[in-house]
């Protein structure tokens, strides 16, 4: 008897499948995931280089942009890995389904907004427990003597206009431009690859798994 999920996979995806249409189903649940916190894509890794060594954490989809092919997320302006950006705008992401058992891994250049009217729409539209974030004392990676919450002296309700001020000067929205997505299907039968190139005139190409 073949496993529920094995046929759940099969009905999304089959051998016969053009590789745009993949790519098109990929960029809906994407898209999905930029709204829904328990899809499989929500979370991704994103690494950056900093001066000696690759650099990995988890981060959230915030947005998707399938005709520019870029994706975004939100994060501090204090991190390293907005260092790590400015030093070297090459960087990569890994998104893993496990309910379809799909890997996708993009590779790319991040860019960096920092104020902008798109970002001030962006951040006035956050709840302000999610603010709160931007408010800490201490920037993100810092050293402590002990551990102490870095959040700030107030809470959610108590956001004075200083606050907001001071949390908005630390948010930043990271862009990932694509210039390209390798695309794997796990599957009994044969593990499924194409690798996609965004440069003008590619076409995605069937690769070993």
């Amino acid at each position: 008897m073949v496993p529920i999920y094995v046929q759940n996979v099969k009905k999304n995806i089959n051998s016969t499948m053009k590789p745009a249409t993949i790519l098109e189903m990929e960029y809906k649940e994407l898209q999905k995931a930029t709204k829904d916190g328990k899809h499989e894509y929500h979370c991704f890794y994103f690494a950056t280089i900093n001066s000696k060594t690759p650099k990995l954490r988890t981060v959230v989809l915030r947005a998707l942009d399938k005709d520019n092919n870029t994706l975004s997320f939100h994060t501090d302006l204090r991190s390293n890995k907005v260092k790590e950006i400015q030093s070297n705008k090459n960087v990569s992401a890994l998104f893993y389904d496990k309910k379809r058992r799909v890997q996708i891994r993009l590779q790319g250049k991040a860019q960096l907004d920092e104020n902008s009217n798109k970002l001030k729409k962006i951040w006035s539209s956050m709840r302000p427990e999610s603010k709160l974030c931007y408010m800490g004392p201490f920037a993100p990676g810092e050293r402590l003597d002990q551990f102490q919450p870095n959040l700030p002296n107030h809470n959610a309700q108590n956001i004075t206009s200083q606050n907001n001020k001071k949390g908005y000067e630390k948010f930043c929205r990271v862009t990932i431009y694509l210039k390209s997505l390798d695309w794997l299907q796990l599957e009994h039968s044969g593990h499924r690859r194409i690798y996609f190139s965004f440069d003008k005139d590619s076409k995605p190409v069937w690769i070993a798994s």
